[in-house]
């Protein structure tokens, strides 16, 4: 889309499409299943990737002080929930666009089986909430990739 001066007035057709646009990016972007006007008006957006011995959950927490984000295990599944704080300097100035929010948040994924609970660690570091969530660890055989077999 061009990028036009804040100011500038639109034609309603312009303005129509620009609506459209809008409203497709909040679609992609809104969790699904996410409520509007509930407490989750902020949550943080994650990675989750796999290693050979562990999965890996990165989140994005800007704003968020340390001690304001909790990690735990509920009934199998991995719960983070917090409060976001953000402060807006409004002394002397006009907002004309505001984005970022604050509020509690909470985010719910299910550990596969194959986690081992009593081992996951938790970091945070510059606004980057990391948990490692360990595998379990077995005796069991499996193929690699070459077809050789190895004891993991």
């Amino acid at each position: 889309m061009a990028q036009r001066h804040p100011w500038q007035l639109l034609t309603p057709f312009q303005e129509a499409t620009q609506e459209v646009d809008r409203l497709f990016d909040e679609l992609i972007h809104q969790r699904w299943g996410g409520r509007r006007g509930s407490l989750e008006d902020w949550a943080p957006q994650l990675d989750l990737y796999e290693t050979k011995t562990a999965f890996v959950l990165e989140a994005d927490m800007p704003g968020v002080n340390k001690q304001n984000a909790v990690v735990t295990v509920e009934n199998g599944d991995l719960v983070l929930t917090g409060i976001r704080s953000v402060t807006h300097t409004r002394q002397g100035s006009n907002f004309f666009h505001q984005e970022r929010r604050s509020g509690q948040f909470e985010r719910r994924l299910q550990l596969p089986a194959s986690v081992d609970p009593e081992r996951i660690r938790v970091t945070f570091r510059n606004g980057v909430l990391r948990v490692t969530l360990p595998k379990m660890q077995t005796n069991t055989q499996i193929k690699t990739q070459t077809g050789r077999t190895t004891a993991e």
